[in-house]
């Protein structure tokens, strides 16, 4: 369904030769991107828990009767067909019986936006989106008094966008719910469901369903685990790859770097390096200038024949040098910067905007990120005999490799015990690619919730069951100082080049609302955020729930904005009967407005505000909506 009208049909509509058209019920027959008026407290913001608003509404458009009457036995079969015929399509949309919703918040981003901004930002000229559902009341278009959003921070290089203030905002996805799927089979795990909220029956709520009727499910090192007879934890993880690759959060993107922070002397995060364990190395690796060379205009890594290391791999290395605000600062004041290499946190650009110009923006960025994804294309120019590309994901003193042979196009994967002898590999899987020969491929490595996957042309390779492992909390749980440097690519035998590199990481599920104190600041030391996590971890990042029969467990993808099943007051659970449908297409995302920034975009209509006496009046200051737009083709998809 690629349009917001929808086209139904009535019995009495057939037989009088009417048609009926329905319009959602957030949109004005005048201007569709304009909210009725709905009965709420106007003085009531937009809740994270992503109540979803149906828009299932009518509205009849009679047609001109055609000219001539009708022979008298002609109109008698055309009634009985007719008839016949909307018994058929009535039986057939009670089948496949849908309806819209919007989504107003955004506790399910990054796979569902609510009320959002897109930003450009000024620095490094990346893409994103960050919520805005907090400056709004719940219909969408009255300002809550303060509430403006002023800044927003850059998730690739971190810097504060003040334009944000004057972005356009977007009302969030519109999405098709499944109801009939649910009367004839069970919600399964990992759905995204519309359901009845169990605190507010007339509120549609929108969330992921995670546990089972009976289960008892456990939420800890942002994993969700489910608890055997025995007391043993089993991880929980979507079955398809392809639909857990879908989900994974942006860490970095190589193709925007930042002018301002090379001139302030920022490193570039990726770099040619060797391990020599010389004073000033990151995790034991020192920078090797003379090895992976740059190229600036294109962004990619080249090894010709004089950089590589003789029988052995020669190392590119990502280093995690995230700024911070206090970088920025820095750059801002002309004072010097000290780069340091972080440990990947559970940072959201969604959600780390400013609504006070007085104080500056916090990323809620507490917890370290173990599961993590490298991307890219990788151009082989010339081959040898033993040549091998290796890949490398590291997690705490576990490192995971994927060794891939151009000559016979095999995938080997293997593992590293750090802790124990960091040369010595452990095989796991094998298997088959197209990696074979010179040339272009692209690939994509995940370590996400104890099981490694390989995707090499866009295809995902089987290494079936030997690809899973088992971690533990002794083994494999606390960070290391190789994740400051998580991420590994290296040639030997061969030269050529990559690019496109962007690092990924998995959602990241909280076991608690209660924040790691100064979590942000703690991930620059790895020593100093084991001992605060082994401290506190059980206060402050665990959660166990015991599911009652024929009821269903829930969480919002995004975790640190969520109030879900965790936070419910009088019950943590949601019954059976509760469910509404299965979330399953975004059918219309918001219409990209055409010239907004050169000044050519028509305003169509504004925000309101409440004046001192309590009334709402007009904000001509800050515009609702633009034309001239074009249909989000982009973001139209298949909800996973």
């Amino acid at each position: 369904m690629l349009s917001n009208v929808w086209h139904c049909i009535s019995v009495q509509d057939i037989i009088n030769k009417e048609t009926c058209f329905c319009l959602p019920q957030n949109l004005t027959t005048r201007d569709q991107g304009t909210h009725h008026e709905e009965s709420y407290n106007m003085n009531e913001p937009a809740k994270t828990e992503t109540p979803v608003v149906s828009t299932k509404t009518e509205k009849s458009v009679e047609t001109k009767p055609s000219k001539g009457k009708p022979k008298e036995k002609e109109t008698a079969r055309e009634t009985i067909e007719s008839i016949v015929f909307a018994f058929v399509l009535a039986f057939l949309f009670r089948t496949f019986e849908a309806e819209a919703f919007v989504i107003p918040t955004g506790s399910m981003a990054p796979t569902l936006f609510g009320r959002h901004k897109d930003m450009q930002c000024e620095q490094c000229g990346y893409t994103f989106q960050f919520g805005a559902s907090s400056e709004v009341t719940r219909d969408g278009t009255v300002l809550i008094p303060n509430s403006r959003i002023h800044e927003a921070r850059c998730p690739n290089c971190r810097f504060s966008n003040p334009s944000a203030f004057a972005s356009p905002p977007f009302k969030g996805d519109r999405i098709l719910v499944n109801k009939f799927q649910y009367e004839l089979g069970t919600p399964k795990r990992f759905d995204v469901v519309v359901f009845k909220y169990p605190e507010d029956s007339k509120t549609n709520f929108i969330k992921r369903l995670v546990g089972l009727p009976g289960e008892t499910i456990r939420i800890h090192h942002g994993n969700l685990y489910r608890v055997t007879e025995n007391g043993r934890e089993e991880i929980l993880r979507k079955d398809n790859p392809n639909k857990q690759r879908v989900i994974q959060i942006p860490v970095y993107n190589d193709a925007f770097p930042c002018e301002a922070l090379k001139e302030a002397g920022w490193p570039n995060r990726w770099a040619g390096v060797d391990r020599t364990n010389a004073e000033g190395s990151i995790a034991g690796w020192s920078e090797a200038p003379n090895t992976w060379k740059l190229n600036e205009e294109s962004r990619s890594y080249q090894l010709t024949k004089e950089g590589q290391k003789p029988n052995q791999p020669t190392w590119l290395r990502y280093r995690h040098f995230a700024p911070k605000d206090s970088t920025w600062m820095s750059i801002e004041a002309n004072d010097p910067v000290e780069p340091r290499p972080r440990l990947i946190g559970d940072f959201c650009g969604y959600n780390t905007v400013v609504e006070d110009t007085l104080r500056r923006s916090s990323t809620d960025e507490l917890f370290w990120v173990g599961d993590l994804n490298i991307t890219g294309s990788v151009d082989i120019d010339e081959i040898q005999e033993g040549a091998n590309f290796t890949i490398e994901l590291t997690e705490g003193i576990h490192w995971y490799r994927c060794h891939l042979n151009p000559n016979t196009g095999e995938a080997r994967l293997v593992r590293v015990e750090a802790g124990l002898n960091p040369d010595e590999e452990i095989e796991l899987a094998t298997a088959n690619t197209s990696f074979k020969g010179t040339g272009s491929h692209t690939f994509w490595f995940a370590n996400v919730d104890d099981r490694l996957c390989l995707w090499i042309d866009d295809d995902l390779i089987d290494f079936g069951e030997a690809a899973n492992y088992e971690s533990s909390e002794l083994h494999g749980m606390m960070p290391d100082a190789s994740d400051y440097t998580p991420v590994g690519i290296a040639m030997q035998g061969m030269t050529g080049s990559v690019s496109d590199l962007r690092i990924l990481r998995d959602i990241y599920y909280r076991g608690s609302g209660i924040s790691l104190e100064n979590g942000e600041l703690l991930l620059d030391n790895v020593s100093e955020w084991q001992r605060a996590y082994r401290n506190h971890g059980k206060e402050i990042d665990f959660y166990e729930i015991q599911i009652p029969e024929d009821n269903f467990f829930v969480l919002g993808d995004n975790s640190p904005m969520s109030s879900d099943g965790r936070f419910w007051e009088t019950t943590h659970t949601v019954p059976r009967q509760a469910f509404v449908g299965k979330a399953f297409y975004i059918y219309w995302p918001h219409a990209i407005p055409i010239g907004v920034d050169s000044g050519y975009a028509v305003t169509l209509s504004y925000h309101k505000k409440f004046t001192r006496q309590g009334e709402i009046v007009t904000d001509r200051s800050y515009p609702l909506h633009y034309g001239p737009f074009y249909p989000n083709f982009w973001r139209m998809k298949r909800i996973r």
